[in-house]
């Protein structure tokens, strides 16, 4: 068999050391934008964005930009078709029932609530983020909405994290607010209450321990 030449905590020859001296060299945030424009093209009105994320991206959003304007209003939507009903969020221009023949959705409001379908615990990220692990990225659906949205779940104890969790919806103040993915995160909901300990659980709290020792040195 091959040697493992993938660079992950758990190889022998992983050096911690030398990705604390990256860390030191990382501001603890993750995405800078540069800049935000909004305009018109085609009676359309559009949101472009720029992000220097270890290299400049420019990309406009085009049909989509009302997701990107509300949520710099602190707000989610989502589509609805028309002719099937089906709600999905993140949000798309069609349907994606092949019945429905990509029939043009509707924009609707999506509550910020719901409940985790998947999820896993990070505990390895780009240079910007290295701070901030292990951390859990869940993977929820919103309110009635047919599809799931990923992103970072907050959760002091990751190995607690469970299919079904009702989770709520956090945004960030209005001005840290750059109308995209990183606008907001999920927080356990206040009624949940965490299983007993599992050997699973126990599993992965034990891998968890290591990474929480060492970003405490960065």
């Amino acid at each position: 068999m091959a040697k493992n030449k993938h660079i992950t905590p758990l190889n022998k020859e992983f050096k911690w050391d030398n990705w604390k001296k990256v860390g030191e060299k990382v501001e603890e945030k993750a995405w800078t934008w540069q800049n935000i424009r909004k305009g018109s093209a085609g009676g359309t009105d559009w949101v472009e964005q720029q992000i220097y994320y270890d290299m400049l991206y420019t990309f406009r959003l085009g049909a989509l930009s009302p997701y990107s304007k509300a949520l710099l209003e602190g707000k989610l939507l989502g589509t609805k078709c028309p002719k099937c009903g089906d709600i999905t969020f993140p949000p798309r221009v069609n349907c994606w029932n092949l019945d429905c023949r990509l029939q043009k959705t509707e924009w609707v409001e999506i509550p910020k609530k719901g409940k985790i379908d998947a999820w896993t615990v990070c505990g390895f990220a780009a240079k910007s983020a290295l701070k901030k692990l292990p951390f859990v990225l869940a993977y929820v659906r919103l309110g009635e909405s047919k599809t799931a949205v990923a992103n970072i779940l907050k959760i002091d104890e990751p190995w607690q994290t469970e299919i079904g969790m009702p989770i709520v919806v956090k945004m960030a103040p209005k001005d840290k607010r750059v109308g995209n993915l990183i606008d907001f995160w999920f927080e356990p909901d206040k009624s949940w209450k965490p299983s007993p300990m599992t050997p699973e659980k126990e599993r992965i709290k034990k891998l968890c321990q290591p990474v929480i020792e060492w970003v405490k040195t960065l």
